[in-house]
């Protein structure tokens, strides 16, 4: 993706690559500033060291994927991410509203920098959204930051059999379309969000995809017509027993919702998922710690781990929902506008 990658930082080598991922900023201090996350990863594009070769070799054995298929440029592209050399304890500069910022945390081992920046909420006067910029001086980047307004309605979804064909549920099926097949939208998705967000709504991606992956899902989000919103990934790091790991404990999203939520009190939140994984138990649980805040949880009917009455029960009983649960098979039955 043209505006998520690019090369040579100054101070850096020729074959660095940065990303800066789409994020939020709300109001803080009484409205006074705005709270800016900012997020993305560095990494040096040196060749892959001996124990990644083989972790590629292992995964292309564990799809069964023929010579053609795993020479692909979408099977590269897919596995690239994993593949580059994380640069830790880099000091990143960017720019917001042509305004230069050194971010106060360095890049972590795993490339990753993620900090917040409290700016004067004048920087923002009359404005939905912003850019952060990182400039080498040759090639510079952007990605959007969205501006959550005090009030408001924020779309917070899943992505993996929530808006895109995943089949979590099959290891094999799951790993096949993560790294080896187009990625595909489920049918009529895009069309209910692109309604919502024309009524308003912000959306917030937060899935266990990995970051390695994200110009991908970046590119299908645009591909397939989603709105453009804020995303929020896991991290994996690259060792052959965390690839199971990846495969078969999906890590838990509760913690960035449940932050995602409290940080911002006056808006109201709609959870979209799946019943394929924990979703519609998550999201229950955070609905019962913000009743006022989550206005509606919508769960797509996965059939191989369906949403049967007797779960229903069991999320009701623990929870003492109030919100109800919305079981949906087709997208239409979502409505033209999120609450």
């Amino acid at each position: 993706m043209d505006a998520s990658r690019s090369w040579d930082h100054s101070s850096l080598e020729s074959q660095t690559e940065v990303q800066l991922y789409p994020t939020i900023a709300y109001p803080v201090d009484r409205g006074s500033l705005w709270r800016v996350q900012v997020q993305g990863r560095i990494c040096q594009n040196n060749a892959p060291s001996l124990a990644k070769r083989l972790l590629l070799k292992a995964l292309i054995r564990a799809l069964e994927l023929d010579d053609s298929t795993a020479k692909s440029s979408l099977f590269h592209d897919r596995i690239h991410g994993f593949l580059v050399s994380p640069l830790s304890r880099e000091r990143i500069h960017v720019s917001i509203n042509d305004q230069m910022y050194v971010l106060p945390r360095k890049s972590k081992s795993s490339g990753l920098f993620q900090c917040r920046l409290d700016l004067p909420r004048r920087l923002f006067e009359s404005q939905q959204e912003c850019s952060i910029r990182w400039d080498n001086g040759i090639r510079p980047i952007s990605s959007p930051v969205f501006l959550a307004q005090e009030s408001g309605v924020s779309v917070i979804t899943d992505i993996d059999d929530t808006i895109k064909h995943t089949d979590v549920c099959s290891r094999r099926r799951m790993l096949r379309r993560t790294f080896a097949e187009p990625f595909t939208a489920i049918e009529g998705m895009s069309e209910i969000y692109q309604q919502w967000a024309s009524r308003g709504a912000m959306f917030h991606y937060v899935s266990s995809s990995p970051w390695q992956i994200y110009d991908s899902l970046y590119e299908f989000l645009q591909a397939a017509q989603f709105p453009i919103g804020s995303m929020h990934l896991k991290w994996f790091r690259l060792r052959d027993e965390l690839i199971k790991r990846f495969i078969i404990r999906r890590k838990s999203k509760f913690g960035v919702i449940n932050n995602m939520v409290k940080r911002m009190p006056q808006r109201h939140f709609v959870l979209v998922g799946d019943s394929g994984e924990k979703d519609p138990e998550m999201y229950a649980k955070i609905a019962s710690k913000y009743p006022k805040q989550i206005v509606r949880i919508c769960i797509r009917q996965i059939d191989a781990n369906p949403i049967d009455p007797p779960r229903l029960h069991r999320i009701y009983k623990r929870y003492g929902m109030i919100v109800p649960i919305q079981v949906y098979s087709s997208a239409k039955q979502l409505g033209s506008s999120p609450a």
